[in-house]
């Protein structure tokens, strides 16, 4: 686990036992959006056509309490969470257990950054997921980039990648664009936008937002450019820390290719 990993396992262990009831109006509306936009999402799920009767597997990687997951659940047939706080992976699985989910929903510790990967994790348990959900949680890893690979990795072929982030600041395009070749990489390319205040969660922020182009160039880079699609969100992020600054959400998908 890297330096940076670190801070944030130690933030959100911190936060662990707290963070749904400190952020329920917000947690509430990001599970609704993600409810709200499920076929949008993906197409295979317990309820349609192309996933009736078949095993169909979800990873929320940096899954937190969970609230994500289990609001998908009942259209799941399995759901593994993934986080690198412990205190988080309990919270997840005593959500489930009191949500009656126990059965079909797992939280486990996991880093999926390291340098080096868990042999526990190249278990077939932990590959070949349907769709991958990373929520309010891109902006806090320290490689964007290799985090989508990584992810992209344990997908399915045709498997859909769905990311709920924040909009970088300045960026209020409405639009969906293709991706321009021009374009930088990393962190040069969101420095021209403005810079978010994150609070006392600042030292665990890898990158302060993300625009619409380079969420794209990101999926594109990591083969899950396949039926890439972004939106914008009417909700905000406003609460504490953010109330004088409200940032834009937006959701992305594309597929493995």
């Amino acid at each position: 686990m890297s330096d940076f990993t670190e801070k944030n396992r130690q933030y959100f262990d911190k936060m662990a036992t707290t963070y749904i009831d400190e952020f329920k109006e917000f947690v509430d509306a990001n599970s609704r959006e993600v409810l709200n936009r499920r076929a949008w999402i993906s197409d295979t799920w317990t309820d349609t056509e192309s996933g009736k009767g078949k095993v169909i597997k979800m990873l929320e990687y940096a899954c937190g309490p969970g609230p994500i997951s289990m609001a998908l659940a009942p259209f799941l047939t399995k759901i593994v969470g993934m986080d690198v706080s412990d205190g988080m992976v309990s919270e997840f699985n005593r959500n489930a257990q009191e949500a009656g989910l126990g059965a079909k929903m797992t939280g486990v510790k996991a880093d999926l950054l390291a340098e080096t990967g868990s042999e526990e994790l190249s278990a077939a348990e932990y590959n070949n997921f349907d769709l991958v959900v990373v929520s309010m949680a891109l902006h806090h890893f320290e490689t964007p980039e290799l985090a989508l690979v990584r992810l992209g990795e344990r997908l399915k072929k045709g498997g859909a990648l769905m990311v709920l982030d924040i909009l970088a600041q300045g960026y209020h395009d409405h639009h969906h664009h293709h991706h321009h070749h021009d374009e930088h990489h990393g962190e040069h390319h969101d420095s021209t936008h403005q810079k978010l205040d994150f609070g006392e969660a600042e030292h665990t922020i890898g990158s302060h937002g993300f625009t619409l182009e380079r969420i794209q160039q990101l999926y594109e880079n990591a083969g899950l450019g396949l039926n890439f699609q972004s939106e914008l969100l009417e909700h905000k992020m406003a609460f504490k820390i953010h109330e004088k600054l409200p940032k834009t959400l937006f959701l992305a998908r594309g597929q493995r290719c």
